[in-house]
Order: C-alpha cells, then sequence, then structure tokens
C-alpha cells in the first residue's frame, strides 16, 4: 500500500503549485460531479421523449427523494473526507484508515435500512414530495426502483468522497463517468426497445450507478489507496471516529435534507398552477443541478488541498487555495448565469418541445436564477472551506440557512403576493440571503486562521 509521504498524490497534496494541484484534484471533481447531475437530466431528456408532461412532472418529484438517498452516501463520504485529509496531513494512517472503513461500512448497512423503508412508505413519501393524483401512479413506478436500488448511490457517494480525499480524483471521475455513458446507453434501450416506460428509466439509473460502483471499488480491491476502507481489521468503529465524520458530515446532510423538503415544498407550492408548472420546475431543477454539481466538485477539489495543508499547518497555501477558488467559482457563475438568461426558450424547448405553458414558466423560472448564480458560487466554496478546515459548525449554520432557514419562508411567502412567479424566486432569493450569512462567517474562520498562524510562528 502506498503509505508513506512520498506518495505521487500526497506529495500533490504537499508541494504541488497551487494553482496546478487544484486544477487536477477539481477537474476531474468537476467532471465527475456534472455527471452525477446527467443521470437525472438524461432520465429527464429520455422521458420527455414519450411526450408525457406527467412523466417528465414524475421525475421531477422523485427527484427530492434521489437526493435523500444520495445524503447518507455524502453524509459519510464528506465527513470522512474531511478527516482524512488532515490526518494525512497530520501523518495519522492509522485514524485515516478507521475512519475510511468506518464511513463506508456504516453507510451500507444505512443504505439498506433506507432502502426497506423507502419501499414500504414510497407512495406517501411521493405524496409528501407533492405528487398530485394524476401523477402519483408514475411517480412511484419511477421511485420505487430508484429506492429499490439505493444501496449503490450510497456507496458510490462513499466511495467517491474517500477517493478523493487522498488526491485520487481522476479514478473517481472516471467511475462516474462511467455510470453516466452505461445510463446513456440503457435508458433508451429500457424505455423504449424494451417497451418499459418510465419505469425503465429507473431500471437503467441503477444498473448504471452499479458498474460505476464496481468501478470505484476495483481501486481498492488492487491496494492502490493511501487508505483502504474495504479492509475489515481496520473497521474498529469508536465514539470519536463518529463524532469526528458527524460533524464535517451533518451540513452535508443537513443541507440535502433541507433541500428535499424544500424541493418538495416548491413542488407543491407549483402544483397549484397545474402539472405543466411542476414540470417547469423539474426541468430547471435537473438543468441547475447540473451547475451546482460543477461547483460542488470544484469544493469538492479544494477539500483535501486546503484540508491537508491546514493538518500540516502550511497556512499560506490555504490562503492561497481560498483565493483561486473564490475567483474561478464567480467566473463560472457569471457566464453561466449570461448563457441562460440569453438562451433560456430554447434550452426549455429540447425538453418541452410540444408544451408552450412549460416553456414559457420554465423560461421564467431559468432567467430569475441565472441572475443568482454568483451567489449560488459563493455560496458552495463558503460550505466547502467551512469542512475543509474542520469547522462543521460554520458548515452547519450556512446549509441550515442556505435550504431551510431562508428558502423554506421564502416559498410559503412570496407566491401569496406574485404568484408562480414568486415560486420561482424563491430560490435565487435564498441564496442571496445565504451569501450575506456566508461572508459573515468567512471573516470569522479569517481570523481564526490568523491567529493560528501567529500562534505557529510566535511558538
Amino acid at each position: 500500500m502506498a503509505d508513506n509521504y512520498n506518495n505521487e498524490r500526497i506529495q500533490l497534496l504537499a508541494e504541488g503549485d497551487i494553482g496546478s494541484a487544484l486544477f487536477k484534484l477539481s477537474a476531474p471533481a468537476v467532471a465527475g460531479m456534472m455527471v452525477m447531475a446527467i443521470y437525472n437530466v438524461v432520465d429527464t431528456f429520455f422521458v420527455s421523449l414519450l411526450r408525457d408532461t406527467t412523466a417528465v412532472a414524475a421525475t421531477g418529484i422523485v427527484f427530492p427523494l434521489f437526493q435523500l438517498i444520495g445524503s447518507i452516501g455524502l453524509t459519510f463520504g464528506m465527513g470522512a473526507a474531511s478527516v482524512i485529509s488532515r490526518k494525512l496531513g497530520e501523518n495519522d494512517y492509522k485514524e485515516a484508515n478507521r475512519t475510511a472503513a468506518t464511513a463506508l461500512y456504516t453507510s451500507l448497512g444505512v443504505g439498506i435500512v433506507f432502502a426497506l423503508v423507502g419501499a414500504t412508505f414510497i407512495k406517501p413519501l411521493l405524496i409528501l414530495f407533492g405528487a398530485t393524483d394524476s401523477i402519483l401512479s408514475t411517480a412511484d413506478l419511477y421511485g420505487r426502483v430508484i429506492v429499490g436500488g439505493s444501496i449503490f448511490q450510497v456507496s458510490n457517494m462513499t466511495l467517491n468522497n474517500i477517493l478523493r480525499s487522498e488526491g485520487a480524483a481522476l479514478h473517481s471521475s472516471t467511475g462516474q463517468i462511467i455510470g453516466a455513458v452505461m445510463n446513456i446507453i440503457l435508458d433508451p434501450l429500457f424505455i423504449f426497445a424494451l417497451n418499459m416506460g418510465i419505469t425503465g428509466a429507473a431500471i437503467a439509473t441503477v444498473i448504471s450507478q452499479g458498474i460505476s460502483t464496481l468501478y470505484l471499488a476495483s481501486y481498492y480491491f488492487r491496494d492502490k489507496g493511501a487508505v483502504n476502507p474495504f479492509k475489515r481489521s481496520y473497521f474498529h468503529p469508536t465514539v470519536r471516529t463518529y463524532r469526528n465524520i458527524m460533524n464535517m458530515g451533518i451540513p452535508t446532510f443537513v443541507r440535502q435534507i433541507l433541500g428535499s423538503i424544500s424541493f418538495a415544498i416548491v413542488n407543491n407550492a407549483a402544483g397549484v398552477y397545474g402539472d405543466s408548472s411542476i414540470a417547469a420546475v423539474s426541468i430547471n431543477s435537473r438543468l441547475f443541478s447540473l451547475l451546482m454539481m460543477a461547483l460542488f466538485g470544484l469544493a469538492q477539489g479544494l477539500q483535501p488541498l486546503a484540508g491537508y495543508n491546514y493538518g500540516a499547518r502550511r497556512f499560506d497555501r490555504v490562503r492561497q487555495t481560498i483565493r483561486i477558488v473564490f475567483s474561478v467559482a464567480s467566473g463560472i457563475g457569471l457566464f453561466a448565469g449570461i448563457l441562460c438568461f440569453i438562451f433560456a426558450p430554447a434550452i426549455m424547448r429540447v425538453f418541452a418541445p410540444q408544451d408552450p405553458d412549460v416553456i414559457a414558466m420554465g423560461s421564467e423560472a431559468m432567467r430569475m436564477m441565472a441572475l443568482s448564480l454568483i451567489p449560488v458560487g459563493l455560496v458552495i466554496m463558503f460550505g466547502g472551506i467551512f469542512q475543509a478546515l474542520g469547522n462543521g459548525r460554520y458548515a452547519l449554520i450556512l446549509a441550515a440557512g442556505q435550504q431551510g432557514l431562508f428558502l423554506i419562508p421564502l416559498v410559503l411567502i412570496l407566491p401569496r403576493f406574485f404568484g408562480i412567479s414568486g415560486v420561482f424566486a424563491a430560490q435565487p432569493a435564498g441564496f442571496v440571503f445565504a451569501l450575506l450569512v456566508g461572508m459573515i462567517l468567512f471573516f470569522r474562520q479569517s481570523n481564526v486562521l490568523k491567529a493560528r498562524e501567529t500562534q505557529m510562528l510566535e511558538g
């Protein structure tokens, strides 16, 4: 096993040029995270070819459930990744391995339980997430399969983040790309060739995730990692290990759970205006998940780099990493915002070519979201920085504000005054409020970083 400081990936974290290292870590992460979003967009696209607005809306109803499943893997994966990066920086390989194994085996257990419980209560969950009487039966066909295969999504998310924590971003992203390519191939096969409709889309997604997960696991089966989460001898969970994982994982869990809740509230609010409004919200959510996943990929790239150097007390490298990601995130937000604002109607026509109501409402929603993409990028970077530096409290505050304290009240209040436009405006407005909170927290985190650096120099 590569268990020494001279490991090539560890050298990249410790000594590599910051810009180059960030690119090497973030580019595969961005590609990989976008691929995860493509799973949903591909399903929506092929389902839209059925020329059934109800089917498109059904995929949107299941989307928060899909997020909920992913939150399990992200909670353990991102929580462990933050700890692993810092422990590798401290040369504490024993605790890094224990953390990796604890995260993987625990997430698998929780994923199995979720699959059993979710399949049992699938219809009440779909109603909670906004399914109308006309959508429920179709959403049930899609959601039941997605929930049944949740073990693959959970393990995929956990392994992805563990791989990234030690700098193996390329293998991680390759696994995700393999899954996306398989989904693109299998979707038309199951939906049209086998005439399985929306159920076929769900089956294709689950099979694709399973293949992707096997590829990710092969990295550790070949004993190539700086850690090995599959090695049973490392699975000795302790209260301290769980506490460390949860300290960093809970903010991710809260963000995902509140995201699912707020999306359900958005679906219910949009449902008042008909199935076409739900379809418009669904399409926009899938499309913007592409951009947000790209930004989360950038945040994932910064985490091992900032976390390792924070653990190694290389604070100059931490600050340089932060400056670069802020610039890149702002640039992405500006560029994507301009494109989405200008081409919103053309983009919506791809997914709803024969429904002018969906095109009109979806274009309005897209343009509103486009105006907030710079705040979106900065908020995501703030969260990544707090997690990388081990500040779970700030990450939790930001996550709760972003998806809950701001968004949910706005979804409930704005439609009373602005109708369906208020539903569309709620999420962009929520991100602007979250940005203000993030700036305050980041200023305080910067002071802590400076104090630690001063203490090191004086000591």
